[in-house]
């Protein structure tokens, strides 16, 4: 009888010291704002090179794991982050390049987790995130906002809502699925000939979900935001980058 056998994988030197930096993590021994040993106290206390640890920690800092130190001596060390989103959504922008992601995919995801995440705002919400959201859906009426800011604003207006829901995971994958698609939402407004007349519209469309929300109505909150990404969906993004994941993924050869 002949015997399946699969080669061993070959384990870098570095790639051990991120699974050890990884699992101190993992089991809570190192959180958001800690600082790692210097690269000195990480060679003694691991026994490999100096190389080793560097790789490894630009490994972390390219995921977004930890932020480099820039001192010396007892200042040195690198910082775990609280910024792991913006490594997140990079990762998740070239998946959806790569896996050829269609935008009527996206706006399927979207849609519900934006619905979920409006009917929890719309039961957990307190005043503080009411003031914050109608002060989000002014700066969206200012003249003088460009369509550049505006994208910027929505975006924090709809991760607002899904902090508001109080699930910290939705608001991280809100705020990454929006960042992944920032250059395609700006393509977007950049092609519209009334961009000013449309943002108006979204901003009216945000007040009335602000309103939903302050008033506990978890089904109209629901609705509305569902109501207001598939509309803008199929009358301006559909119209102006088309339905193809490769316009999603490549908004320059819109233009």
């Amino acid at each position: 009888m002949t015997q399946s056998w699969e080669p061993v994988r070959k384990i870098r030197t570095h790639e051990q010291v991120l699974a050890q930096v990884e699992q101190k993590i993992l089991d809570g021994q190192l959180r958001v704002g800690e600082k790692l040993p210097s690269e000195r106290e990480l060679v003694e206390a691991l026994g490999v090179s100096r190389t080793s640890v560097r790789e490894a920690l630009r490994a972390l800092e390219a995921m977004g794991i930890i932020e480099a130190g820039t001192g010396s001596g007892k200042d040195s060390g690198s910082i775990i982050s609280g910024r792991s989103t913006a490594a997140l959504s990079n990762l998740l922008r070239l998946h959806m390049a790569l896996a050829q992601i269609s935008l009527t995919d996206l706006v399927e995801v979207r849609v519900q987790l934006e619905t979920n995440a409006a009917e929890s705002a719309a039961r957990n919400r307190d005043e503080s995130d009411i003031r914050d959201l109608r002060l989000l859906v002014e700066k969206m009426c200012s003249r003088e906002i460009s369509y550049e800011e505006f994208n910027e604003v929505d975006t924090e207006f709809h991760v607002r809502i899904a902090r508001a829901s109080r699930n910290a995971l939705a608001s991280d994958l809100m705020q990454t699925l929006r960042d992944a698609v920032r250059t395609n939402m700006t393509a977007v407004f950049e092609e519209l000939p009334n961009w000013r007349e449309v943002a108006d519209g979204l901003a009216g469309e945000h007040e009335k979900l602000v309103d939903a929300i302050e008033q506990h109505d978890e089904e109209l909150a629901a609705q509305l935001v569902s109501d207001h990404i598939t509309r803008f969906y199929h009358n301006q993004v559909v119209r102006h980058l088309g339905s193809d994941s490769r316009r999603l993924d490549h908004p320059e050869d819109t233009r």
